[in-house]
């Protein structure tokens, strides 16, 4: 089984725990600062990856390293990561989880590349049009680019809408081509 689909098996999981605990944003960001914990935790993410490492040994230092950080909860799917030999994933399952959150919450991210900064109203105007168009609440990113020349290139997921004078230009000149 795929790495991403364990991943969001994990947090699929985690969010049915976290919504018996009635406090879904809560348990997301406690999930989230124990990942990231063990991620910048050299020394702990060391031991666990190690294979001869007793399961039992993995799970008291996580308990001991998270001991005030990390609820009961969450403390106990780090145990049972930890003894299905899944606690590599533990960051790729709290961004997931927070995807799983977002769509609950439809909520979409957006990123808007354009070749200039964007002006306020002009980052209002955008979001507003984003919203209606996939009826979603967007938060929305600014990424500069020059090479787009003008206009906007926008990222939803794995959507991308491109309105870029570049994009623009590249689309006109394969229709030229495929007209020979």
């Amino acid at each position: 089984m795929r790495e991403e689909s364990v991943a969001r098996r994990y947090a699929s999981a985690y969010l049915q725990v976290a919504l018996k605990s009635g406090d879904l944003i809560a348990s997301q960001d406690n999930l989230r600062r124990a990942a990231d914990t063990v991620a910048n935790h050299g020394m702990l993410k060391s031991l666990l990856n190690q294979p001869q490492v007793t399961t039992e040994r993995k799970r008291s230092v996580l308990s001991e390293v998270l001991k005030d950080e990390a609820t009961p909860a969450t403390l106990g799917f780090l145990h049972l990561l930890t003894d299905k030999r899944r606690i590599d994933l533990l960051g790729e399952i709290a961004t997931e989880l927070e995807r799983l959150v977002r769509d609950r919450q439809n909520i979409a991210r957006a990123t808007a590349v354009t070749a200039e900064p964007l002006h306020p109203s002009q980052l209002s105007a955008l979001k507003v049009s984003l919203e209606k168009r996939t009826g979603k609440t967007i938060e929305l990113s600014t990424e500069i680019d020059p090479s787009l020349l003008g206009g906007v290139l926008v990222r939803i997921g794995d959507t991308v809408m491109d309105g870029s004078v570049r994009g623009k230009l590249d689309r006109l000149h394969e229709e030229l081509i495929a007209r020979k």
